[in-house]
């Protein structure tokens, strides 16, 4: 006779599936049922395990602690975890850690299916547990047991393309079998919903990617029958990178959008720099002061013809007062002043190119520096690096 197991780990690698089985464990006191779920891996930063612990089985009205970890311990945070349980709402959980649980209480008997994918900006990887409520004394026969678990099976969903290019026309196809429901979510790169389509059981739809779209497209397909069981799979189709970065060596990932060259400037200060990037109109002040935020992104509100600097303001010598826009920001940005200090030299001219990457949130900007160098601002003023020219 074959034991009841209490709990089961589910692991999913990038380049293999590790679990239970499709491990079926039949006993007098109940039984649990896992099956696989699946990685998509991306570049350095993407999650590549995540392990789901739980108990395998449960008592309705009890509730039960399951808990996920993702691997590596270097995965780019903040990461989204999203639970997907029979008969639950979705839960949703922003982690800035790659460990995280959840409580479920099922008040129904019968085979249940709980699923945990952990999404960050670079991909997602996902495990699929089943839970058995209220198990009771069963013997099986071999002929049963070719339709257990209950509930819908998904036996596909994928594209007609194993990569694509931005502004692709694909077409999605999947078939399933004991459904009478589906619906089609197109992921975010967070792992939340964006659109979603009622689609059949088994069907196929066309889908245009978006030509500003980058990195991976992500799909969820979920099927249900009467009963309220269901069976999920994703679709993950990674994209082409249309663009190349205006500097070398270059990022190991795509630009969110071709370079932007146009005129520039670069001005140094007691305790940072200022640098403008006419492309945008912008003026991205750098602080090596120690505070925070380390770096900050204005809007250039200076035009020819305004005063270009104030003749009140008389620097120490050998110390300089910032003229045009940089003087404009630094006399009426709240802190600037105090922070930078006096310009050490004179604003300096030269052809810049500004690039981001093309993360969902939480991105690099790199602009050309007045030495033939990149300067590079880390995400949301939490610090930057001057990377010397080659």
């Amino acid at each position: 006779m074959m034991k009841r197991s209490r709990s089961c780990q589910v692991a999913v690698l990038a380049s293999a599936v590790l679990i239970c089985g499709f491990l079926l464990t039949v006993a007098t006191n109940g039984s649990q049922a896992l099956k696989n779920g699946s990685v998509e891996r991306g570049m350095e930063g993407a999650p590549v395990t995540v392990v789901l612990w739980g108990p395998g089985v449960g008592e309705s009205g009890d509730g039960l602690i399951f808990s996920a970890e993702v691997s590596p311990l270097t995965s780019t945070l903040p990461l989204t975890f999203t639970w997907l349980a029979t008969r639950h709402d979705p839960v949703m959980q922003v982690r800035h850690q790659v460990t995280t649980t959840v409580t479920l209480t099922w008040t129904l008997s019968g085979a249940q299916s709980l699923t945990v994918t952990a999404v960050n900006s670079l991909g997602f990887v996902t495990a699929t547990q089943g839970v058995l409520i209220d198990p009771v004394s069963h013997a099986y026969l071999p002929s049963i047991l070719r339709d257990y678990p209950p509930g819908p099976v998904i036996h596909y969903f994928r594209a007609n393309v194993d990569i694509a290019d931005p502004g692709d026309n694909i077409l999605l196809e999947w078939e399933s079998s004991r459904a009478t429901g589906a619906i089609l979510y197109h992921l975010l790169p967070t792992g939340q919903f964006g659109n979603f389509w009622t689609v059949e059981p088994s069907a196929s739809m066309l889908y245009e990617i978006p030509e500003t779209w980058r990195n991976f497209e992500h799909f969820l397909l979920r099927v249900n029958d009467d009963e309220g069981l269901w069976d999920q799979a994703y679709l993950n189709i990674p994209l082409t990178c249309p663009d190349t970065w205006f500097f070398e060596p270059a990022p190991g990932e795509c630009p969110a959008a071709p370079p932007l060259f146009g005129p520039g400037a670069e001005q140094s200060f007691e305790h940072g720099l200022m640098l403008w990037v006419g492309a945008q109109d912008t003026i991205a002040v750098l602080f090596d002061d120690g505070g925070i935020p380390k770096w900050r992104m204005v809007v250039d509100q200076w035009d020819e013809g305004e005063p270009v600097d104030d003749p009140s303001i008389i620097p120490p010598p050998g110390l300089y007062q910032p003229a045009r826009g940089f003087g404009l920001v630094w006399r009426e940005e709240l802190g600037v002043r105090e922070r930078l200090g006096w310009a050490t030299i004179l604003e300096q001219s030269y052809e810049t190119a500004v690039q981001r990457t093309s993360r969902w949130k939480y991105n690099d900007i790199y602009i050309r520096a007045l030495d033939g160098g990149v300067w590079r601002l880390l995400p949301e003023g939490s610090g930057w690096e001057h990377i010397p020219p080659p």
